[in-house]
């Protein structure tokens, strides 16, 4: 055989050989990887998220409470009226004599003065007796304009607060229904000392 045609089919041999080492190498190194998890596994293994965050739970809100009807707020409010037969600088004076000795307060503003119960349960607020309801300010003396009458109207929380020490209201009314008048109702009916009277007493009695 000749020189050049050994060294050929020896060159041919090692290519061959080095072929099958890459070749056995590499599926040495394809085996020795783990397996790969199957897909329906690994979706297992997820744990799957809410397609939305659920809705924070809200309290329920308490609606607006209900106002008091009409028949509740005319019950807890009563107006009374003492008209003077003579209006005069004498029953001017007289009237600031009498809230004076009351300590009434006035309200400049509103031109009206509180009076406030002995118990301190409710409050008088002493007015005009005709639209709109100012009164001077009688505690600072000086000439005024002779007064019609007032009217006294009652606020308290409360109804038994007035019916249980009705002295305040009862005194105040009848002392100035002395200088010389009558006392009306709210709906401006005339009513007798003693009926007035008595109409707050007896309703003290079945409340006490």
């Amino acid at each position: 055989m000749e020189p050049k045609m050994l060294w050929t089919i020896l060159l041919s041999g090692s290519a061959l050989v080095i072929a099958l080492g890459i070749a056995l190498a590499y599926y040495r190194s394809i085996h020795s990887q783990p397996p790969a998890p199957p897909a329906e596994e690994s979706a297992a293994s997820t744990p799957p998220r809410p397609d939305t965050a659920p809705t924070p739970t809200r309290r329920a809100s308490r609606g607006p409470s209900h106002p008091h009807s009409r028949a509740q707020t005319q019950a807890l409010k009563q107006c009374w009226f003492v008209v003077f037969d003579t209006p005069s600088e004498a029953t001017n004076r007289g009237l600031a004599a009498r809230l004076n000795k009351r300590n009434a307060f006035y309200d400049a503003e509103l031109g009206v003065y509180y009076v406030t119960s002995q118990s301190a349960a409710y409050q008088l607020t002493i007015a005009h007796s005709s639209s709109p309801g100012r009164l001077p300010p009688l505690h600072q003396g000086g000439e005024h304009p002779p007064l019609d009458g007032i009217s006294v109207l009652i606020k308290f929380i409360n109804k038994r607060s007035v019916v249980r020490n009705p002295s305040t209201f009862i005194d105040l009314v009848l002392d100035v229904h002395a200088l010389g008048g009558r006392i009306l109702t709210s709906d401006r009916e005339e009513i007798a000392p003693d009926d007035f009277k008595a109409r707050l007493t007896d309703n003290s009695a079945e409340n006490a």
